[in-house]
This record gives structure tokens, C-alpha cells and sequence, in this order.
């Protein structure tokens, strides 16, 4: 890989790092960490890979082989692509998912919900998670109800998929949960589903340094829900 192409995700690395991402590996060098990720000893999963019993695909090992066959093309990326690829690396930070779902499953929501309260910095820990259908899959649109405590209270939200692709993932249920907190739950603008905890602060620094785009739902009439005017 050329120097000054490795040198982009090294820099990417080290301003999240700045950030509060990647604290795991605070004892180790931003060089280093992308070595483990193209190494594959650093991964990140989609949630129905956690029910199966194969190991997960090594994604950063795949990634550096598309790197350096297409070295002009990554070139051209700008820093806000270049963080969009690195942060779903942080497991602690970021779920990443894919927006057309591999299966259909009861656990699918109860899942989500731990993979989200994983990301929360400690602000959500939802007990009692539950979820159920309330539309079956076999329909052109499917519902299910995920269900949950939350500070002595139960509350209920709806992951909403149209066929087999994501269209909501009851982010904006769960950012009116958590208001008080002063966190949010903030969905970026890409292709794949990038969720991530940040402080309004946050949200602003990251817009206004490195580009980043925030929406609420994954769809909405085949087009985005942009939160840019309320940052």
C-alpha cells in the first residue's frame, strides 16, 4: 500500500482516537492499531453473526486486499468516507449492519437492543428485553416489537423492515428515552447502517471537522431523513 494512502487511515485513527474511540487499545500506537485491523486480529460483526457458530468474516483482512487493488479509487475518498470505514472497528463505540438482513429471527430485535445498549457509553442499559412480531415477514412490511425496562419503567419500541431491508431501527424512540442524558443515538449518512452514541457537542465537532452526515431512519420513502438542521 502506497505511504501516503496507509498514512490517511493512520491520521482517520487517530483523530477518533481523540475523540474517545478506540480507548481498548490506548496502550498501542494508531499505526498499530490499523495493523491489527488489516490483520484481522481487530473485527466487528453484523448482529445475526452473533447466532451462528462459524467465526466471523475478517473484514479489515478483505478490505486491505480492495485497498491496495484499487489504490487511486481510495485515494479519492474523502475524510469523512475514510472514518465512516474505520470506526465500526471500535465494537464499543459503533455497530455497523447491513441493510438488507441476512435472516428473520424472534432474537433479531432483542439482539439489536444489547448491540445498542453495547455502544452507550454506560447510558443505556435496558433489563428484560423481549421482543415479539407483530407483522409477520412473510409480508411485504414486518414489525417487531422489542420491549424493555429502563429505570423502573417498561418501555416498547419498533424495528420496521420493508421485504428484508431495515427501514427503522427505533432510534428516535430511543433517543426520546435517553433526552436527559445529554447522549443520543445517531445514525450516519452511508449506505450501511453506522450507528453511533455522541454528545450534541460531539455531533457538531464531527459534522464540522471531518464531514460527517447524521439521519434517523435508515429509509423514508427511499429517501433519508436528514438531522443536519438540528445539530
Amino acid at each position: 500500500m502506497k505511504p501516503e494512502l496507509r498514512k490517511r487511515f493512520v491520521d482517520s485513527i487517530e483523530y477518533l482516537r481523540k475523540m474517545d474511540f478506540f480507548q481498548d487499545y490506548s496502550n498501542i500506537s494508531s499505526e498499530e492499531i490499523l495493523e491489527r485491523i488489516f490483520n484481522g486480529e481487530i473485527n466487528y460483526t453484523f448482529w445475526w453473526e452473533e447466532l451462528e457458530e462459524e467465526p466471523a468474516r475478517r473484514r479489515g483482512v478483505v478490505a486491505k486486499r480492495s485497498i491496495e487493488e484499487n489504490e487511486c479509487l481510495w485515494m479519492k475518498l474523502n475524510d469523512t468516507r475514510i472514518d465512516y470505514y474505520m470506526i465500526p472497528f471500535d465494537t464499543k463505540r459503533v455497530i455497523k449492519e447491513d441493510p438488507e438482513t441476512a435472516m428473520f429471527t424472534k432474537e433479531m430485535g432483542i439482539i439489536l437492543l444489547n448491540r445498542l445498549a453495547k455502544i452507550s457509553r454506560g447510558i443505556f442499559q435496558p433489563t428484560n428485553v423481549s421482543s415479539r412480531w407483530t407483522t409477520e415477514p412473510k409480508y411485504k412490511w414486518s414489525v417487531q416489537e422489542v420491549s424493555f425496562d429502563f429505570k423502573g419503567k417498561r418501555y416498547v419500541i419498533q424495528i420496521v423492515l420493508e421485504h428484508d431491508y431495515f427501514m427503522d431501527l427505533g432510534l428516535e424512540e430511543l433517543n426520546g428515552i435517553i433526552k436527559d442524558t445529554g447522549y443520543q443515538y445517531y445514525l450516519l449518512s452511508d449506505e450501511m447502517i453506522i450507528v453511533v452514541m455522541l454528545t450534541r457537542e460531539e455531533a457538531q465537532k464531527l459534522k464540522r471537522e471531518r464531514g460527517w452526515g447524521f439521519k434517523y431512519k435508515v429509509y423514508s420513502l427511499g429517501k433519508s431523513q436528514s438531522l443536519g438542521n438540528a445539530l
